[in-house]
């Protein structure tokens, strides 16, 4: 265990437990979706605060759930440079090993001009090459199998809270790691932690909003796959994320 989660135990097995089923019951069909990245510092503060008002999920008997997400790109990172130069439509591809449930899914997320991000995935095992998938890349985006190679590798453990009389969940992403496919290089971004907010449009007031502006944490926009590709090359274009590069790494001090 990580020394953050040593911390925050205590406060975790406060919380009512909830099932993913359970969880499952209240969809966000209409859902906004806001992100906050901050020090990891501030997490035990703010989760002492949101125990009274959240449930968190358990599977497999543990709150913590091991995340390992490979994004795919074509060899000229054609995804990674529509966000760097702020296409208004635009594309990820990723395979997400679910750890806690052994369950794989490639993934094709679109975001548009309207800022609404749709996701489409399938069950399918991890492969270099997906041309096995070409159905499914060629359904929902530009790309076929033989377009795209594996490039960034991130892992992460996630908390989920929630709330279900608010119809809301939020996301808390701890002890995240990047490097480049099949390399080495690994960067350690354990000293930070994203926040993700995911809410019925239609629902009431967020009390995690609340808290969150009571610890003066502000929404902050990161993309895993584009601020740690931007951080693992030095040749790559990376002009709009540099801003956000310099705050994560101040978050370190």
């Amino acid at each position: 265990m990580s020394n953050i989660i040593h911390e925050i135990q205590p406060i975790i097995d406060t919380m009512p437990p909830i099932s993913l089923e359970e969880m499952d019951s209240v969809k966000l069909l209409v859902r906004s979706d806001t992100k906050y990245v901050f020090p990891i510092a501030k997490l035990q503060a703010l989760l002492t605060d949101a125990a009274k008002e959240y449930s968190v999920l358990h599977i497999g008997g543990t709150p913590y759930q091991h995340y390992k997400t490979v994004y795919f790109d074509t060899p000229e990172n054609s995804m990674y440079l529509a966000h760097q130069n702020k296409r208004v439509n635009r594309y990820k591809v990723r395979h997400r090993t679910y750890c806690s449930t052994s369950t794989e899914f490639l993934e094709a997320k679109f975001k548009n001009n309207k800022g609404i991000t749709k996701k489409k995935r399938t069950q399918f095992e991890f492969a270099e090459n997906l041309m096995p998938a070409d159905e499914f890349l060629l359904k929902y985006t530009p790309f076929c199998g033989n377009d795209l190679v594996p490039k960034t590798a991130v892992e992460c453990q996630r908390i989920t809270l929630v709330n279900l009389q608010n119809a809301e969940r939020v996301t808390v992403d701890i002890n995240l790691r990047v490097g480049r496919y099949k390399q080495n290089e690994v960067l350690d971004f354990s000293h930070i932690c994203i926040v993700e907010l995911k809410r019925d449009k239609f629902a009431g007031k967020s009390p995690m909003l609340k808290i969150l502006r009571k610890h003066k944490i502000l929404p902050t926009g990161m993309s895993k796959y584009a601020i740690g590709t931007a951080a693992l090359h030095d040749n790559i274009k990376k002009n709009n994320f540099k801003k956000k590069l310099r705050l994560i790494e101040k978050y370190r001090k």
